[in-house]
């Protein structure tokens, strides 16, 4: 539904859990409409005057805020054990709502800490960066990390509402777009084959950070996210059909390229993109059909990556201490053809290493 110059999707979890996601110029002003006697205010210090202008909004309901540097050394033990104390200190109740501006690692800090906090406040986003807007403010997951890897401790906990003005994306570095751009071409590949198609078509235009072509994208990205959260709220569907682990595509090696190279010399969405060329690479060796992984391989090779500084064998190594495992098994999602994933966890360690050399 698009009212004015807002489009709403829904996320429908079938209970009163269910929750919208504002997109567009006003999205943001929708916030002050939350019922909440008062209010808890998270955000990354690099969007400070949004933030200041959401807490000037809801005035003297704002009973704390506090400014975080984002990034995934956000996501620790010890900062989230400081916000407990602060929010103790500031005698919060269950009747506050708590609200996360910034990045994924924000969002997935400020979830964490209000599922977790009087075990559990409603808590909104406000995500900043593109690659949080289609990915990490949507679907309820939230997580911090230990240093045997990411969002090992964590808790599904939905926001209560998503706010996302594309107009926060103007001023994004342009690594950071690149990064959001794979993570939405990830989205495509597993869900949302017109998604795809309109990247093929606007792929410059949205490496450029053109801001219709964005909005369009975020959209549909997170439409197709909430359908397969819809699902299966709790990756919980091995499937590959339709569940939820579908959209890891690219993680298993996305991840262990994060873990190796160190938190922070990749953005998140740069290690889906290199994870993505190796997920495609099994593809293939498993019958993806060559002119149609020619097609997707271009498409996913136009978004640019830094080269990982990475050996095979920490790579491998560090798949080990994915969470999606099962039954000790690592798990990868590949591709059969566009939104037609599936789960295996059968790779040897020769196939890895030959889909590793797609990364250059």
């Amino acid at each position: 539904m698009i009212a004015g110059n807002v489009q709403r999707v829904r996320v429908d979890l079938g209970d009163e859990r269910s929750y919208d996601v504002a997109i567009g110029a006003g999205a943001i002003d929708e916030l002050t409409a939350i019922d909440a006697r008062t209010v808890v205010v998270l955000y990354d210090v690099a969007v400070e005057p949004l933030a200041q202008t959401i807490i000037a909004e809801f005035g003297s309901r704002v009973a704390f805020q506090r400014g975080l540097v984002g990034g995934e050394d956000v996501k620790t033990w010890g900062l989230a054990g400081d916000i407990f104390d602060w929010l103790a200190d500031a005698h919060i109740d269950r009747d506050t709502v708590l609200i996360a501006v910034g990045g994924g690692t924000v969002t997935d800090l400020g979830g964490f800490v209000a599922a977790t906090y009087l075990r559990g406040l409603r808590w909104c986003a406000v995500p900043t960066t593109l690659l949080a807007a289609v990915d990490a403010a949507v679907g309820g997951k939230t997580a911090i990390n230990l240093g045997a890897g990411k969002n090992l401790v964590g808790v599904f906990h939905h926001p209560s509402f998503v706010a996302i003005d594309p107009a926060a994306f103007a001023t994004l570095d342009p690594r950071d777009v690149a990064a959001g751009v794979g993570e939405a071409l990830k989205t495509a590949l597993v869900a949302d084959p017109e998604l795809f198609v309109y990247l093929e078509r606007n792929m410059g235009r949205a490496l450029a950070a053109d801001p219709e072509v964005l909005a369009i994208t975020v959209a549909r990205c997170v439409a197709a996210k909430a359908r397969v959260v819809a699902g299966d709220e709790r990756e919980r569907d091995d499937t590959g059909a339709g569940g939820r682990a579908i959209l890891n595509f690219g993680h298993t090696v996305g991840h262990a390229l994060e873990k190796t190279c160190g938190y922070g010399a990749l953005r998140h969405g740069e290690a889906v993109v290199l994870g993505m060329r190796a997920a495609l690479a099994l593809s293939r060796e498993r019958g993806l059909a060559p002119a149609l992984a020619d097609r997707i391989e271009t498409l996913v090779n136009a978004i640019p990556t830094p080269h990982p500084e990475a050996a095979h064998d920490a790579v491998i190594a560090a798949t080990a201490s994915d969470k999606k495992r099962k039954a000790g098994k690592v798990r990868f999602i590949l591709i059969r053809d566009i939104a037609q994933p599936y789960i295996v966890d059968d790779v040897n360690e020769a196939s890895v290493r030959r889909a590793l050399t797609a990364l250059a």
